[in-house]
């Protein structure tokens, strides 16, 4: 495996990002203790995924300003710090990074005042991820780019914007349903987060280098089947995963009733008894940890867990063959190597 050329990129992406909220919680005082949480969610972990491919889309393509693309890829972070405080009030997820998520964070600061605390936080954390979306938009227009190579770049990064919160909403509505085949949920992971956090982030960086199409066409071609790959395994995570290495609540994918490709494959090959386990607890909000391993044990015993980790294999295999094939060498290919070893491993 190659060693990772990764850390050099996250500095510069959290050099950029705390530098700019620091600067808005001096310049937005009424709005000064939503810019304070979008610190500490930004602070209390995450890998800069989506920064980290948008910086290496860019130097694949050739780009070399350091400062101008740690600022873009930082909106990209702010934009999934948005993406992040609305998933958990949708979600009801009370942990994110191992810390409370924003409406409940939010929620215990107002204990001491009058009215109904939680419904403050649901209300104060809306407010605090439109905020992060409105700083992301401030922060990709004054990253320093040069405004032709904004616009063009800007078409996917709204492009992107619109597919995460159409994928949301397809998971939200497949979840309703209580149903869904394993095709609805692969386009739902795809536009909920293999894209948003794969394939978009590279191809935006290679627009701001004015990258050749060659270039484009093997960073979408890598990042398509990476960013399904992903998705595929933080399914796997969020059904199987372990708070303590997560930070997140072990059984809320299975308490909300995700109809993710493991559910959809488990669904199909169920026996009548594991089928009337599946209709019976996926999705109950009063799943407790029994019936959690009770659904997690018909996800092994159907085959579906092993199905989604063949998946994840073909995807990885065909991510790792485009890149081979593709135009792109030196550090960046290494780079995309390393990200793409480190979704095979799990470390994602």
């Amino acid at each position: 495996m190659d060693a990772s050329p990764a850390p050099d990129v996250r500095a510069l992406v959290e050099r950029a990002l705390f530098a700019f909220l620091e600067e808005r919680r001096r310049l937005l005082p009424d709005a000064e203790d939503l810019v304070a949480e979008l610190e500490r969610v930004a602070r209390a972990g995450g890998k800069r995924l989506r920064p980290a491919f948008c910086v290496w889309g860019y130097r694949s393509g050739g780009g070399t300003d350091d400062e101008a693309i740690a600022r873009a890829a930082a909106s990209l972070e702010l934009l999934h710090t948005f993406a992040i405080i609305h998933d958990d009030v949708m979600d009801r997820s009370p942990m994110r990074r191992g810390t409370p998520a924003t409406y409940r964070q939010l929620a215990e600061g107002h204990r001491t005042m009058r009215g109904d605390a939680d419904r403050f936080g649901v209300s104060a954390a809306i407010l605090a991820g439109d905020l992060a979306l409105a700083l992301a938009g401030e922060l990709w227009w004054t990253a320093g780019f040069p405004r032709d190579a904004l616009v063009d770049a800007v078409a996917i990064y709204h492009a992107m914007r619109a597919e995460v919160i159409g994928g949301q909403y397809l998971d939200l509505l497949a979840a309703a349903r209580g149903d869904a085949t394993p095709e609805e949920t692969r386009r739902i992971s795809v536009l909920k987060s293999g894209r948003y956090t794969v394939e978009r982030p590279l191809l935006i960086g290679a627009a701001l280098a004015a990258a050749p199409d060659d270039v484009r066409r093997a960073l979408a071609a890598f990042g398509a089947p990476l960013g399904e790959a992903f998705q595929l395994h933080d399914d796997i995570i969020g059904a199987f995963g372990d708070p303590t290495t997560t930070g997140k609540d072990a059984d809320s994918d299975l308490r909300e009733g995700k109809q993710t490709l493991l559910v959809a494959l488990a669904k199909k090959a169920a026996t009548p008894a594991q089928r009337s386990v599946l209709d019976t607890l996926l999705g109950s909000t009063h799943l407790d940890a029994q019936g959690a391993e009770q659904l997690r044990a018909v996800l092994r015993d159907t085959g579906a867990l092993d199905e989604v980790r063949e998946t994840i294999a073909g995807l990885l295999a065909e991510a790792r063959a485009a890149l081979a094939a593709g135009p792109i060498s030196g550090d960046a290919a290494r780079a995309l190597r390393v990200l793409a070893d480190e979704v095979d491993a799990g470390a994602l």
